[in-house]
């Protein structure tokens, strides 16, 4: 919640914060501005020539090239958002021959600006290369001036060009920044998203254990003493009763444990729903006790001294315990099990034997828990992986064995 707080915050900053003018201008009006830059300038050049102040060769006919070099040259800058390098390739051999012939002056601070458009949006070594090339000709130029090198012009007009080149690469520069700073931001956010997925995936994954869990415990003991209400119905009324009120109390428990799991389901983006407090080894008792209501006796061991375990340990050796014996009910039937719990000083042993009950009366003709082909003992798994632990599940005399060894490192969050 605080992050995407925070970000709306952030946006709505931005969207408070005035942009730059040159932000808020379309492309028409920018277009429009070097129109009317270029024509102020194609005015004071043109007016420089018409009052001869340049140098070079006189008359008429030379007024009109110079005249028309410098048209061709302003008129080309307008379009040099468009196409920069096209608009350079114009501008520099009318430059080239507008320095031969001895004009300088305003004109210069055209190719300036499209040198600046070339460096601002090419690659360094691009733009590089081609400054090079402009300074060159620019120099070129003056220096085969008609009444002879004009070493002025040859030291302004490169410099003027390097001024438009040099603001153009800091502007490159700090466009390049500014990306790389959006990129870094974009890529952070990406990272963040799929942390968020990580754990809504994994959250979905613990939910679905404790809708098992939750699910198959209520229906082995539903399923238990159902059977015995409706064999004892007419014999014992009392005793069908009292397996009726059983079935109900489960029920209830277990419709109120998996309203609030599904709650948090569909509550993925709105916060996570009010939970009630998660079971623990604390609660054994009571389990214990659900348990002989289905028929199945457990005596129950704890060895080692008890302390409080971390908050996941605590719950998923609950659950351990929970689903293993509901196993011993759904296979066995009623029976006699064995639940330790040792306590030892780096880990936690969860361990759980029965001694066959039905299975054995029956020649062994009821299947066993790691013959279900169901999601108990991958849960048990999957519970014990997540803190380093192991799992062992196999045939132990006539009945079954569940050990689970659980470290409980004093860091485990």
């Amino acid at each position: 919640m605080c992050s995407t707080h925070d970000g709306r915050y952030r946006r709505s900053v931005d969207e408070a914060l005035p942009l730059p003018f040159t932000q808020r201008l379309s492309a028409r009006h920018r277009v429009a501005i070097d129109a009317v830059f270029a024509l102020l300038v194609l005015v004071a050049s043109i007016g420089g020539v018409v009052t001869e102040h340049h140098g070079g060769p006189t008359g008429v006919g030379w007024d009109i090239v110079r005249s028309l070099a410098i048209t061709v040259a302003c008129v080309a800058f307008v379009f040099r958002r468009r196409a920069p390098l096209v608009v350079l390739g114009v501008m520099t051999p009318a430059a080239v021959l507008l320095g031969a012939i001895g004009v300088r002056g305003p004109f210069l601070i055209v190719l300036a600006a499209a040198i600046y458009m070339v460096a601002a949006t090419s690659d360094h070594r691009i733009s590089l290369a081609i400054v090079g090339t402009v300074v060159g000709s620019v120099a070129l130029g003056a220096l085969i001036s008609d009444g002879g090198p004009d070493w002025g012009g040859a030291l302004s007009g490169p410099a003027v060009v390097l001024v438009g080149w040099l603001a153009g690469e800091n502007t490159r520069a700090r466009r390049a920044y500014a990306r790389g700073l959006a990129e870094r931001a974009a890529e952070r956010e990406r990272e963040r998203e799929e942390r968020v997925r990580r754990a809504a995936a994994d959250e979905r994954v613990r939910i679905a254990r404790e809708l098992h869990d939750v699910v198959a415990h209520a229906m082995s003991v539903v399923a238990v003493r159902s059977g015995v209400a409706r064999m004892v119905l007419d014999s014992q009324p009392e005793e069908a009763r009292e397996a009726l009120g059983i079935i109900e109390t489960i029920s209830r428990r277990a419709l109120a444990e998996m309203r609030l799991l599904v709650g948090v389901l569909r509550q993925p983006e709105e916060g996570v729903a009010e939970l009630g407090p998660a079971p623990g080894l604390g609660d054994l008792d009571e389990l214990v006790g659900q348990m002989g209501e289905a028929g199945l006796q457990v005596e129950m061991h704890v060895e080692g001294v008890e302390r409080p375990l971390p908050a996941g340990v605590d719950v998923s050796a609950y659950r351990i315990v929970q689903e293993a014996l509901t196993n011993v009910v759904r296979h066995v039937g009623p029976a006699n099990a064995e639940l330790w719990i040792r306590y030892r000083p780096d880990e936690v042993d969860i361990e759980v034997t029965d001694d066959g009950g039905a299975r054995q009366a029956a020649g062994s003709a009821a299947p066993m828990l790691g013959e279900a082909g169901g999601h108990g003992l991958v849960g048990m798994r999957e519970r014990v992986a997540i803190y380093g632990g192991e799992l062992l599940a196999g045939p132990a005399g006539e009945g079954y064995r569940v050990l689970a060894r659980i470290p409980t490192d004093e860091g485990e969050p």
